[in-house]
């Protein structure tokens, strides 16, 4: 046999090491694209309905959430400030449209966007409170300026909630992405 004729060894074992290689990253995508459904996913769908439903509560005097969410005739009355529109804004599309979309799709990204909005609520919660606390609205000689209400604690500490649970649902693993991991692992 003619040395020409044989196949390189080294040029066998890349083409090989390419293929185990491809194959391990097609099987990580494939199982990266779902969420894990385990207590973290259902404490987050439990916080997204009760945040839904916290809409219906007063956040200050007279205002409900829908009506700051909506700015209606009662939260122009109440000079409303901005960070409690932003607020109720970024929970309501961010945290339960996304989460909804996170719940019937199961899908990483749709968590991912739904964490990212309820942390920038959580500011705009806190920064609406203190706003709404020092008793002063955007106009300092409006007198009837109400105090925060149950429905904007109750949202602030919800979102909060909401902030954790959905980063344990974003770094959950499914059993079959650590045994991968631990082939990958112990392949080199």
């Amino acid at each position: 046999m003619n040395t020409a004729d044989r196949p390189d060894p080294i040029q066998g074992i890349m083409e090989s090491s390419r293929t185990v290689d491809s194959e391990f990253r097609r099987r990580d995508r494939m199982l990266g694209h779902t969420l894990v459904i385990g207590r973290a996913y259902l404490a987050s769908a439990l916080l997204i309905v009760l945040l839904a439903a916290a809409l219906a509560l007063p956040h200050s005097d007279g205002v409900r959430g829908l009506d700051v969410l909506f700015f209606t005739e009662a939260a122009r009355d109440q000079q409303t400030s901005l960070p409690s529109h932003v607020f109720v804004l970024l929970y309501s599309a961010g945290a339960i449209l996304f989460g909804a979309v996170m719940i019937i799709t199961q899908k990483w990204w749709a968590a991912g966007i739904a964490w990212g909005a309820s942390c920038v609520a959580t500011v705009y919660g806190m920064l609406a409170i203190w706003l709404r606390q020092s008793g002063r609205g955007p106009n300092p000689d409006f007198q009837d300026f109400g105090a925060p209400g149950i429905g904007l604690y109750v949202s602030v500490i919800l979102v909060l909630l909401l902030v954790m649970t959905l980063a344990g649902v974003l770094w959950a693993r499914t059993p079959e992405q650590r045994e991968l991991e631990d082939s990958v692992r112990h392949r080199d």
